[in-house]
C-alpha cells in the first residue's frame, strides 16, 4: 500500500475535481482527503454540507480517507465539527488552510478545533506556506502548535517556497522535538527532492533520535497542472523512490515514508 498524505476532492478556485477524478490520478493508492469546497468561501458550502459531501466519498470509494475541513474564519461553533467526529468514525483528522482563508494560523480562533482535535484524538493538517506568510507560515503554526503540545500537527507541504523556507520549517521541527514543545509532523508534498533528503538527514538525526516518523510522501493532487496527469503523477512517486532508496539505501524507511508513518498517525 502507498498512502497519499494529502490529496483533495471538490468543486473550488482551484478547479473541478470529483472522487472519480482523484481516483484516475493516485490509482490504487490510499488518499487522505479534504474537501476544497470547504475551503473557498464562494462556493457557498458550509462546514456540513462540505464535509457530508467528503463523507459521501469517502464511503463510495474506501481509498479515500476523509478528512474534516474546518471553518474556523467563519464561525467558532464546533458543534458541527463534534457531531461529526462522534457520529462518523470515518474522519481520521481535520484541515485547516491559513493561506487561502486569511485567517493567521496563530489565531485564536483555532483554539476550540484545536479542543475538539485533542479531545477526540485527531491529528490537524494546516497548509503551511512560505516562512514569510502572515498567514501560514510554519512559525505562526508553531506559535499554535505549542499551544496544544499533544496535538499531531502537520506542515503541509512542510512549507512553500524556496530552500530557506523549507530549512526554517526543518529547524522549527527540530526544536519542537528537541525542546518538546509541540508535535510537529510535515508531508513533502511541492518540496524539491534535494530538500526532501534534507528533512530525512535532518530528522534521522536529532539529539532525541530517528524521528523520521514524522514525515509522510504526500503529493497535493490534484491542484497544480502536473497533479493532474497520472503520467507525471507517477513519474514523481517512482523519482521519490528512487532518490531515497539511492540515498539512503533502506526498504524500511521507504516503506514509512509510503505508509507506514501516515497510517500509525492517522490510525487505520
Amino acid at each position: 500500500m502507498i498512502v497519499d498524505a494529502h490529496v483533495h476532492i471538490g468543486n473550488s478556485f482551484w478547479g473541478e475535481f470529483s472522487p472519480e477524478f482523484l481516483l484516475k490520478i493516485i490509482g490504487d493508492n490510499t488518499g487522505i482527503c479534504s474537501n476544497l469546497a470547504g475551503i473557498d468561501s464562494y462556493t457557498g458550502k458550509d462546514e456540513y454540507q462540505a464535509n457530508m459531501e467528503m463523507l459521501e466519498a469517502s464511503r463510495k470509494y474506501r481509498q479515500i480517507k476523509p478528512l474534516f475541513v474546518c471553518q474556523a474564519e467563519r464561525s467558532q461553533d464546533t458543534n458541527i465539527l463534534r457531531h461529526f467526529l462522534r457520529e462518523y468514525s470515518d474522519f481520521l483528522g481535520l484541515k485547516f488552510h491559513p493561506e487561502f482563508t486569511k485567517l493567521p494560523a496563530n489565531s485564536d480562533k483555532y483554539d476550540k478545533y484545536l479542543e475538539a482535535a485533542r479531545e477526540f484524538n485527531k491529528p490537524c493538517l494546516y497548509h503551511s506556506g512560505h516562512i514569510k506568510s502572515k498567514y501560514s507560515s510554519p512559525l505562526l503554526i508553531y506559535e499554535k502548535a505549542k499551544q496544544f503540545p499533544d496535538v499531531p500537527v502537520i506542515l503541509g507541504h512542510l512549507s512553500t517556497g524556496p530552500e530557506e523556507s523549507h530549512q526554517a520549517a526543518i529547524d522549527i521541527m527540530l526544536e519542537s522535538i528537541e525542546k518538546e514543545t509541540a508535535t510537529i509532523y510535515a508531508d513533502v508534498s511541492w518540496v524539491d527532492i534535494d530538500d526532501i533528503i534534507l528533512l530525512i538527514e535532518s530528522l534521522k538525526n536529532t539529539a532525541k533520535g530517528d524521528y523520521t516518523h514524522r514525515i509522510m510522501w504526500a503529493s497535493d493532487a490534484p491542484v497544480g497542472d502536473f497533479n493532474q496527469k497520472k503520467e507525471i503523477y507517477d513519474k514523481n512517486l517512482n523519482l521519490f523512490k528512487v532518490k531515497i532508496t539511492e540515498h539512503f539505501n533502506d526498504e524500511k524507511l521507504l516503506n514509512n515514508l509510503l505508509c507506514n508513518n501516515a497510517r500509525r498517525l492517522f490510525k487505520f
